[in-house]
């Protein structure tokens, strides 16, 4: 009894052994994999500088305060004040003047492949002679903004800004990122997540980031920093993080299969979304009398309707609306200026420009 109760454990043993040697194997074929993932992102010819993105667990990728760099690849310069917003390679990045333009979007409005000189934000706030405050955040949506503007609210940097005019950059694309908490920078072998909205009884809730996913943003700093080439240290912190990195993996899949199976019942329309974006900026920004314009921007051919938006606009009469695709046509922006990519220099003049109408006709009746 007692060898065979021997040879019962020492099986047992070899058992867990192999196990363990299998788990071992597993996750060291997941961390190379990891790794080939980490070098794809940070070699890419676009890339953001060093430190430009910071996690916040309350919204997901936010952009970093006080950097200030050139794209690697020379495209354009990114700098940011201590406050967050954009600004230009040569300002201050402490001193700030109150009563401005403040505006919030993706990257269409931050001005993604352009300088901040040449941003719509920069353009009628020199025309106005007023500050700007550039909130935009590539990749993200309505939900962003939203959660950017209340969050700038509570840290109290919105007392220390006071805007006079509030500008939300708007384009036919965003409801449609705000029903999912995955941005356009999500892939396969980088599982970001953010907040999102999702439909309840009484309309539209924001949820939070379904899972901390912290670590990648930190790990694509630290290849950015440290180089692609992987040594034991590198290997180790990633071995140790592939089990969090797997189970975010599986829970990415379940979450987007049961989104894009979803019935239509429990889908928001644009007009939810639109409706509860707007309540939420002007109950925001009310303290401080800032007039809130919705700036329509274009990527297509042809002016496209969103019966959605309109309703909405109808229901909330004291945000101004304007039209940038009519500043396209109205100032001949060539169709390369904004067809399927980001605005380029022409049509944000040609979206401040329609604004700066907008806004002095305002005055004017004022």
């Amino acid at each position: 009894m007692k060898l065979q109760g021997s040879i019962t454990i020492k099986y047992l043993a070899y058992l867990l052994t192999v196990i363990i040697l299998i788990l071992f194997a597993f996750n060291a074929f997941v961390a190379f994999q990891f790794h080939k993932g980490m070098v794809k992102q940070v070699t890419h010819p676009d890339r953001w500088p060093v430190g430009s993105y910071v996690y916040d667990p309350e919204i997901g990728i936010d952009f970093s305060p006080g950097i200030s760099s050139r794209m690697p690849d020379g495209s354009f310069y990114v700098k940011s004040h201590q406050l967050g917003y954009r600004i230009g390679e040569h300002e201050d990045s402490i001193a700030y003047h109150p009563g401005g333009i403040l505006s919030l979007g993706c990257s269409f409005t931050y001005g993604d492949e352009v300088n901040c000189e040449q941003t719509f934000t920069q353009l009628i706030a020199d025309s106005l002679k007023l500050p700007a405050y550039n909130y935009g955040i590539c990749s993200f949506s309505y939900v962003h903004a939203l959660l950017k503007a209340q969050k700038l609210k509570d840290q109290e940097v919105l007392d220390k800004l006071k805007p006079k005019y509030v500008i939300l950059g708007c384009w036919n694309e965003l409801p449609n990122r705000c029903r999912t908490p995955f941005p356009p920078m999500t892939s396969g072998d980088l599982p970001f997540a953010c907040a999102y909205f999702t439909k309840c009884d009484s309309g539209c809730r924001v949820q939070p980031p379904p899972f901390n996913t912290g670590y990648i943003p930190q790990m694509v700093e630290l290849y950015r920093k440290e180089g692609t080439a992987l040594n034991f240290k590198k290997f180790s912190k990633i071995f140790g993080l592939i089990p969090r990195y797997l189970y975010h993996r599986i829970m990415n899949t379940r979450l987007q299969e049961k989104l894009q199976t979803s019935s239509p019942d429990n889908q928001l329309t644009n007009f939810e979304i639109y409706d509860y974006y707007f309540t939420g900026i002007e109950n925001t920004f009310s303290s401080y009398g800032s007039q809130i314009i919705v700036l329509l921007m274009s990527v297509a051919l042809d002016k496209q309707s969103d019966e959605g938006l309109k309703q909405a606009m109808a229901k909330h009469p004291k945000i101004i609306q304007v039209d940038g695709h009519q500043g396209l046509e109205k100032y001949q922006v060539p169709l390369s200026e904004y067809v399927n990519i980001h605005p380029q220099p022409l049509a944000h003049a040609a979206y401040a420009r329609e604004t700066i109408d907008f806004i002095r006709l305002l005055n004017n009746k004022h």
